[in-house]
């Protein structure tokens, strides 16, 4: 029997749950068009948070109910929105560093990925307590200097679980990271299955000035085949929610708490934000051979070229050892 596996986590975010809606003027969500649905599918009839718990452990995990943040609707029936898609200006990082296809080249550029990675406290140099050996300096500034990897510096703050299940998902704060320069600062959700857990679906948010064209988180979709990356917000993706869509300005709700997730249903994967079913990548996509995930990542990415430490943040940029950190 299939399961769905969810897991509860405020990643990168404060602990905090929504405790009421919000209302905003639509314009503050940034540009979009209404038009007319293409969604054929029909979503699950339930919402994430009643589906399957997890069993493990001795211990029951049940679903950490949030109020919802936007309840209006932007468009009218049988209409849904679409926003302005994200300019491919940087490429989408590698969250497992490891082989990323089975050509020499893949293979080799993965390796000197692992091989020249920092560790936190050498990226942040913290000195060593009175018990501890020497730690060794981070190099001098830019030291990073924007070619590590598809033009820009990638820095993770991840976590991950491996499990066979039908999807996953959690609690996510929208956060305004102090940003400047090129790349980006996202936090998202990847859940991940097919050889070697290449088949992709992520969702969270995303700021990017160079893609975006503005200093405010968006939220976003993506997608990877058999380890190929192809773009944000778009790319086989089916819009069905008149309320959220990619690319849109979450600023409005920066701070609050949402749901975020993917459910594998019916031969497509569904997108759930907040409270509402987002929408749905085909499962054509890759045909067919994507039903189920192995493995679910959280994490939050910084891309840049501004040298080490990069002068980007990473959710509420706090650093880990600080109790109000994201």
């Amino acid at each position: 029997m299939r399961r769905l596996f969810i897991v509860m986590m405020a990643a990168f975010a404060t602990a905090c749950a929504s405790t009421s809606t919000t209302t905003i003027a639509p314009a503050s969500l940034g540009p979009y068009n209404c038009v007319p649905t293409e969604a054929k599918a029909t979503p699950p009839p339930r919402d994430p948070a009643t589906l399957t718990a997890f069993r493990g452990d001795n211990k029951q995990y049940t679903a950490r109910r949030i109020k919802p943040v936007l309840t209006l609707k932007l468009c009218s029936a049988g209409q849904v929105p679409l926003g302005r898609i994200a300019q491919p200006t940087v490429a989408k990082g590698n969250p497992l560093i490891r082989s990323i296809g089975k050509s020499p080249e893949e293979f080799f550029r993965s390796r000197e990925i692992a091989q020249n990675l920092f560790p936190f406290q050498k990226i942040y140099y913290i000195p060593p307590g009175p018990d501890e050996k020497e730690h060794r300096k981070p190099p001098d500034p830019p030291g990073c200097n924007g070619t590590a990897y598809y033009g820009s510096c990638y820095y993770y703050g991840p976590a991950a679980f491996s499990r066979v299940s039908d999807g996953g998902g959690m609690n996510m704060t929208i956060e305004r990271p102090s940003f400047s320069g090129g790349g980006h600062s996202l936090d998202e959700i990847a859940v991940q299955g097919g050889s070697g857990d290449g088949n992709i679906i992520e969702l969270g948010w995303n700021l990017s000035q160079s893609q975006y064209g503005d200093s405010n988180p968006h939220l976003f979709i993506f997608h990877w085949i058999n380890w190929g990356p192809t773009c944000y917000d778009a790319c086989g993706w089916v819009q069905y929610s008149a309320t959220y869509f990619p690319g849109m300005n979450l600023t409005p709700i920066a701070g609050r708490t949402v749901y975020v997730g993917y459910v594998f249903y019916e031969g497509n994967w569904w997108a759930w934000f907040d409270n509402q079913w987002l929408g749905y990548f085909p499962g054509s996509i890759w045909s067919g051979a994507y039903t189920q995930n192995d493995m679910i990542q959280w994490f939050g990415e910084v891309a840049t070229d501004n040298g080490v430490p990069p002068n980007v943040d990473m959710g509420n940029g706090r650093r880990p050892t600080d109790t109000a950190a994201a």
